[in-house]
C-alpha cells in the first residue's frame, strides 16, 4: 500500500517520514528543504510503502518541486492508494486551503496536525467537517511507538466534502471531451485539468488534444478561474476557522506570537537585521577554528603516530608497506583530520537552521536579490551551496520564475561548499599566522576564512548582476515564504546532523581519495621500461638525509608520474606550481576536497618526521622548503597559496556539479559552458595575483 504525506513546506512531513522508516532525509525548520520524492517501507510494517512528497500550497503548482507533488496526486499511474495530510498546529487555517483541495479531488485520507506549539487545535471538529481520520502529535517528542501504533493501523476514507461550485453544470461539454481522453478521471480532478495554467507533462497527445478543445469550450482565462476558486474557498475556511482554532487575548498562544512579532521586528530590519546576520555568520566561522583546532590536532597526531609505528613495524624493502603507509594511510590521513571543522560547521548552521531564523534571512534578502534577478527563494540553495552545491541547486526547484531559477543554478557552485574547507584550512596556514588579534578575541585565520566566504558570496551576487542584465525576458514571479515559529534546536538533532555529515563527508570523499591515491602511489612508483632500475643504481649509496632527498626526487623525475607532471608544468608553473601540484588539482576535479590527500601522496614526508607531529603538518612544514627548481623559492609561500586559494575559490571542480546543472537545466551547453567559465576566470585571476605578490 502507498501513502503518500501531503502538507504545505516545513510541517514536518519528513520528520514523521524519517521516524517511521528510519531514514535520514534532510530536516529542517525552513521551506524549500525537500524538493523530490522519497520513498521507504515503514519499519515497523513494510508492507506500507512511505512517500514523502515535497511541500506545496496549492495543487495550481508553479515551482518545479511543487510540480513533483502535483504529479503524484494527478497522474493516474503515480496515484498513492492513500494519503497522509500533515497540518501544523501553528498554521492551521493557511493549511486548510491545499487539505480542501487535497480531499475534494477524491483520495482516501487521514489528517495528521503536527504539534508545534501550544495551539488548541479543535481535533473533533476537523473531523466531524472534514469527515476523515484526526489525529495529533509532536513528532519529534512522540514515542515511535506511539506513532506507529495510531497511524500504520488507521484506515484512511474519502470525505464527503465538495463544494458544488467546483463542477458548473456550465462545463458539461468540456467534461465529456475530457471523459473519452481521460477515463477513470473524477468529475473535481477534470476541473481542475480545465483550471490548471500549463499542460501537465504525464498526458499524451491525445489527450492534450482533448484538454485544448475543453479549455475553449470554458471560455475562461485558468488565472481566472483560479482566483475565482481560491476566493470562495477562502471565505468557505474563514466561516469554518473560528471553530478549530479560537482566537482572542485569554489564550497563552497569542502572547507567543506577540513575542515572535518582536523578536522578528529585530531579526528582519533592514538595518539591524542585516548586521546580526553577518554577526551570526562571523561568529561561526571563528567557532570553526577556535573549536576545531584541539580535535584536528589529536586526530593528526593520531595519524602520525599511525605512521611512524607502522614504519617502524613493517619490513623494509617491500613494495606493500610503502603502498599501505606513503599512498593509502597518507591519502585517508588528508581528509579525516579536517572532518572536526566540518562537523562543527555542519552543527552550528543545523542549530541556526532549526530555530527558524533562515526562513527570515530569505525575507531580508529579498529586496536586494531581487535587484540581482533572484528571488528569496533563492537564498536556500545559496546557503545550501555552503553544505554542497549538488543538494543546493536541486533545492532551486522551489523558485517559481525560470530566469530567477537559471541565474541561481549559475551562481551557486560560487558558493563556498565544504568541500573547499580542507583546502582553505590547509592552504590558509601559508598566508595568514595561527595567532589572535584584538585582545586575543579573534583568531586571524578564522578572520580570513570568514573573509573567503564574504568574498565568494560576493562574487555570487556580482555574477547574478551580470546574468541578470545580460538574460533576456524578465520574470514576474513573486516571492512568498510562510516563516516557521521560533524553536530551540535540540541538542541530539544537532549532534546526529553533526555525525552524519562527518561520516557522510569521510565516506564519499574517502572513497574517492583512497582511489587516487593508490593511483597516484602507482604512478610514482613505476616508470618506463628500466627508468627507475637505472636511477635505483646511481643512487644505490645514498645514506645522509642530502642523497636520500636527491634519491627521492630522481625516482619522481623517471616516474610516470614525474613524466605526466613534465606535461603539465607549463600550464602550472605562471600560476607558482609544480607538476605535482597540477597534477594533485587536476585530481582533485573528481572531488575538491581530495587535493590535501593528494598532496600527502606525492610529498610523503621526506625524511622530517616527527613522532609528536601530526602528517599534514609534517606536510605543511616540508611544502614551505621544498624547493621549486624553476622559481628558487618553497613550493607554497604567500604568492602561491594566494593564487592557489583563489584557483579553488572559483574553478568548477566538482564533476558532480557539473552532472547535476546539466540534469536540473537539461541543458549540456550550459553545464558545460559554466565549467569552461568559471575554471578559465579562475585560472586568470590566479595568474594575476601571483604575478602581482
Amino acid at each position: 500500500m502507498n501513502i503518500a504525506l501531503i502538507g504545505n513546506p516545513n510541517c514536518g512531513k519528513t520528520t514523521l517520514f524519517n521516524r517511521l522508516t528510519g531514514r535520514r532525509a534532510k530536516v529542517s525548520n525552513m521551506p524549500g528543504v525537500t524538493v523530490e520524492r522519497y520513498e521507504a517501507p515503514a519499519k515497523s510494517r513494510p508492507e506500507l510503502h512511505l512517500i514523502d512528497l515535497p511541500g506545496t500550497y496549492s495543487l495550481f503548482a508553479q515551482a518545479g518541486d511543487e510540480q513533483v507533488t502535483q504529479k503524484a496526486l494527478l497522474d493516474p499511474r503515480e496515484q498513492p492508494d492513500a494519503v497522509w495530510i500533515v497540518l501544523d498546529s501553528a498554521h492551521v487555517r493557511s493549511s486548510l486551503f491545499l487539505t480542501l483541495q487535497v480531499l475534494e479531488m477524491g483520495h482516501r485520507a487521514i489528517i495528521i496536525v503536527n504539534r508545534t506549539d501550544g495551539t488548541p487545535v479543535q481535533l473533533t471538529e476537523l473531523e466531524e467537517w472534514l469527515q476523515v481520520p484526526v489525529f495529533a502529535f509532536n513528532f519529534e517528542k512522540a514515542r515511535k511507538e506511539t506513532l506507529e501504533d495510531a497511524l500504520l493501523d488507521s484506515e484512511p476514507r474519502c470525505s464527503g466534502h465538495q463544494d458544488p461550485r467546483l463542477v458548473p453544470p456550465s462545463w458539461e461539454e468540456s467534461f465529456e471531451t475530457l471523459r473519452g481522453a481521460l477515463p477513470n478521471t473524477n468529475p473535481v480532478q477534470l476541473a481542475w485539468h480545465l483550471r490548471s495554467k500549463g499542460v501537465p507533462a504525464w498526458l499524451n497527445a491525445a489527450q492534450q488534444t482533448a484538454l485544448g478543445r475543453a479549455r475553449d469550450a470554458v471560455n475562461y482565462s485558468p488565472a481566472t478561474m483560479q482566483l475565482e476558486e481560491a476566493g470562495w474557498r477562502m471565505e468557505h475556511i474563514r466561516d469554518h476557522s473560528p471553530t478549530l482554532v479560537p482566537d482572542g487575548p485569554a489564550y497563552p498562544w497569542e502572547e507567543a506570537s506577540r513575542r515572535t512579532t518582536q523578536i522578528d521586528r529585530v531579526l528582519t530590519h533592514p538595518l539591524w537585521g542585516n548586521a546580526l546576520l553577518a554577526l551570526v555568520f562571523f561568529g561561526i566561522f571563528q567557532a570553526v577554528y577556535a573549536w576545531s583546532e584541539a580535535p584536528m590536532d589529536a586526530v593528526d597526531r593520531a595519524f602520525g603516530w599511525i605512521y611512524n609505528k607502522g614504519d617502524a613495524w613493517l619490513p623494509e624493502g617491500q613494495w606493500w608497506k610503502s603502498l599501505l603507509l606513503d599512498g593509502a594511510l597518507n591519502g585517508v590521513a588528508g581528509i579525516v583530520v579536517f572532518v572536526p571543522q566540518i562537523m562543527i560547521l555542519f552543527g552550528l548552521t543545523s542549530a541556526l537552521e532549526a530555530t527558524g531564523y533562515m526562513a527570515r534571512v530569505g525575507f531580508l534578502g529579498d529586496r536586494l536579490l531581487q535587484r540581482l534577478g533572484l528571488s528569496g527563494r533563492s537564498v536556500v540553495p545559496l546557503v545550501g551551496g555552503m553544505a554542497c552545491a549538488v543538494p543546493a541547486i536541486m533545492a532551486a526547484r522551489s523558485i517559481q520564475g525560470k530566469r530567477e531559477r537559471l541565474i541561481t543554478i549559475l551562481i551557486t557552485p560560487l558558493m563556498t561548499c565544504a568541500a573547499r574547507l580542507p583546502v582553505y584550512a590547509f592552504l590558509i596556514g601559508f598566508v595568514v599566522p595561527n595567532e589572535r588579534v584584538l585582545g586575543g578575541l579573534f583568531n586571524q585565520q578564522g578572520l580570513f576564512l570568514f573573509g573567503l566566504y564574504v568574498a565568494s558570496t560576493l562574487s555570487a551576487l556580482g555574477l547574478a548582476w551580470a546574468l541578470n542584465r545580460g538574460l533576456p525576458q524578465k520574470s514576474d514571479g513573486q516571492f512568498t515564504m510562510e516563516w516557521p515559529a521560533y524553536r530551540w534546536p535540540r541538542l541530539m538533532e544537532v549532534g546526529r546532523e553533526m555525525v552524519t555529515k562527518g561520516w557522510s563527508f569521510v565516506s564519499n570523499a574517502g572513497r574517492v581519495i583512497l582511489v587516487i591515491s593508490l593511483v597516484i602511489w602507482g604512478l610514482g612508483e613505476f616508470g618506463p621500461t628500466g627508468a627507475i632500475e637505472a636511477v635505483q643504481q646511481t643512487h644505490a649509496h645514498a645514506e645522509s638525509p642530502g642523497e636520500v632527498a636527491e634519491r627521492d626526487a630522481a625516482l619522481m623525475q623517471a616516474s610516470w608520474l614525474g613524466h605526466i607532471g613534465k606535461w603539465i608544468e607549463p600550464a602550472v608553473r605562471p600560476l607558482g606550481y609544480d607538476g605535482r601540484m597540477g597534477i594533485a588539482i587536476i585530481s582533485s576535479f573528481a572531488a575538491r576536497e581530495v587535493f590535501v590527500g593528494t598532496m600527502s601522496t606525492l610529498f610523503p614526508g621526506g625524511g622530517i618526521e616527527n613522532s609528536e607531529e601530526g602528517r599534514i603538518r609534517q606536510l605543511q612544514r616540508r611544502l614551505t622548503t621544498e624547493i621549486h627548481p624553476a622559481t628558487g623559492k618553497p613550493l607554497l609561500n604567500l604568492a602561491s597559496a594566494t593564487s592557489l586559494i583563489l584557483f579553488y575559490m572559483y574553478a568548477m571542480q566538482c564533476m558532480s556539479t557539473i552532472v547535476i546543472v546539466r540534469k536540473e537545466l537539461d541543458s549540456w551547453p550550459w553545464a558545460i559552458s559554466q565549467a569552461i567559465g568559471f575554471t578559465l576566470f579562475a585560472y586568470g585571476l590566479a595568474l594575476l595575483v601571483y604575478q602581482l605578490l
